[in-house]
């Protein structure tokens, strides 16, 4: 009888909202779907109707990279990662210096091998980042984006002040 109960509970508490989600998510709903398409296209630096028009139609927005605070942020935690295999392989080494916990030194040789992959794979990330940039750079023809004149909305003013 107590596990009848309980399980009543949990479907009056899952259950609403995931009906709700499914319901917001239903494909009928075209308008939100062209939304969120829109807004994925956005994001992987498609096209943007704020951007203008060039001459051949719409302009695409220039792919955005890793913002500064995001490239701190992975500093930081690569950097925290680094102190801690430090301290891990000096804390197994100290302990595993102890005549009774011998044993240690091979989780020590374990902790050694890690902070060594760890930092070639810190050099080879480093190295494909270049590599990439330096790549990017040679082929890469970055395209002019035309400022939207000021007190324009929609499309079809968009497309009169661009002379289409």
């Amino acid at each position: 009888m107590v596990l009848l109960i309980l399980g009543a509970v949990w479907a009056a508490v899952l259950v609403p909202p995931a009906l709700r989600a499914r319901a917001e998510a239903s494909p009928g709903d075209t308008i939100g779907s062209f939304h969120h398409q829109l807004n994925v296209l956005r994001r992987t630096g498609g096209y943007d109707p704020r951007a203008g028009f060039g001459e051949h139609g719409p302009v695409p927005l220039p792919r955005q990279g890793p913002t500064l605070a995001d490239q701190q942020l992975s500093r930081k935690r690569r950097r925290d990662v680094l102190v801690t295999l430090l301290w891990v392989m000096a804390g197994t080494l100290v302990i595993g210096l102890m005549p009774s916990f011998r044993s240690m030194l091979y989780l020590h040789v374990v902790a050694d091998a890690l902070f060594v992959g760890y930092v070639l794979l810190l050099r080879q990330m480093k190295l494909t980042s270049e590599a990439r940039r330096v790549e990017e750079e040679a082929k890469v023809r970055r395209m002019g984006i035309r400022p939207v004149p000021d007190g324009v909305t929609d499309l079809s003013a968009l497309r009169r002040a661009a002379g289409h």
